[in-house]
Formats: C-alpha cells, sequence, structure tokens
C-alpha cells in the first residue's frame, strides 16, 4: 500500500500513515469529498458534546449505586460505558469514574494480600504451636 496521494497546506506530501489509506490511494481528508465529511463529522461531533453539556444528567439517581465487589467494579465499567454512549457521560467524567473504579480495584486486590499473609501467618504459628506440642 502506498503514501496518500495528497498534499498537505505548505504543498508537502500528505503524512497520513499508510494503513489509513484507501485503495484509492487517497487518504480520508483527501479522498474527494473527505474533507467536506471530516468537517461534518467533526460538527456532529461538537454537537453532541453540546448535547451532553447542555443536558448535563450525567449518571442516573442511585447509578452505578454501591462498589463493594469486584462485581461492582465490573457494574459501575458497565454502567459508565453506557452512559457515554448514551451522551448522558461526557468522556472526561467517563475516564475520571474508570480511574476511580481502578484505584478501588488496586486498594481491594492490596487488602486481600494484607489479608491472606495474615492467614498464612497465623497458620505457621499454628503449625509451629502443633510441633512443639508434639515435642513435649
Amino acid at each position: 500500500m502506498a503514501r496518500c496521494r495528497g498534499k498537505n497546506d505548505q504543498g508537502e506530501p500528505c503524512g497520513t500513515p499508510e494503513t489509513f489509506v484507501g485503495p484509492s490511494g487517497w487518504c480520508p481528508a483527501h479522498e474527494p469529498g473527505g474533507r467536506e465529511r471530516l468537517r461534518e463529522a467533526g460538527r456532529l461531533g461538537a454537537e453532541v458534546s453540546k448535547q451532553v453539556r447542555r443536558k448535563g444528567k450525567g449518571l442516573r439517581p442511585g447509578e452505578p449505586g454501591s462498589l463493594q465487589t469486584p462485581r461492582d467494579a465490573e457494574r459501575w465499567l458497565r454502567i459508565i460505558g453506557r452512559a457515554v454512549t448514551e451522551g448522558r457521560l461526557r468522556s472526561k467524567d467517563a475516564d475520571a469514574g474508570t480511574r476511580a473504579v481502578r484505584e478501588w480495584l488496586r486498594a481491594h486486590e492490596a487488602g486481600a494480600v494484607v489479608d491472606q499473609v495474615a492467614e498464612l501467618r497465623r497458620k505457621v504459628s499454628d503449625l509451629k504451636g502443633d510441633k512443639l506440642e508434639v515435642l513435649k
């Protein structure tokens, strides 16, 4: 596959990576009607962003609920993803929510490791005590 046959505004060859060049030899911006389609897509994206800001709905009351188990974390991520696709939640707010879930999972895993170490210490202590009983 060759590079795009188009030129940028400075008259230099288009820098679009080869993977985005279609069979026609043009990238999406340089193919016939491409700039207009990209402008329209940008306009529509901006309109959706405005609507999301205007709506300001975010998550529904009670959504996503408590976060106490890894299954709850999965539910949170599904709800956040759905709210973004429905236009109720801006992507930057979704990013903040997913970061919060990620940090919660990290803390939850660390707590589980601490609990496992404490349990192993207890078992080792019990085994040592049994060994001392056998030696008496």
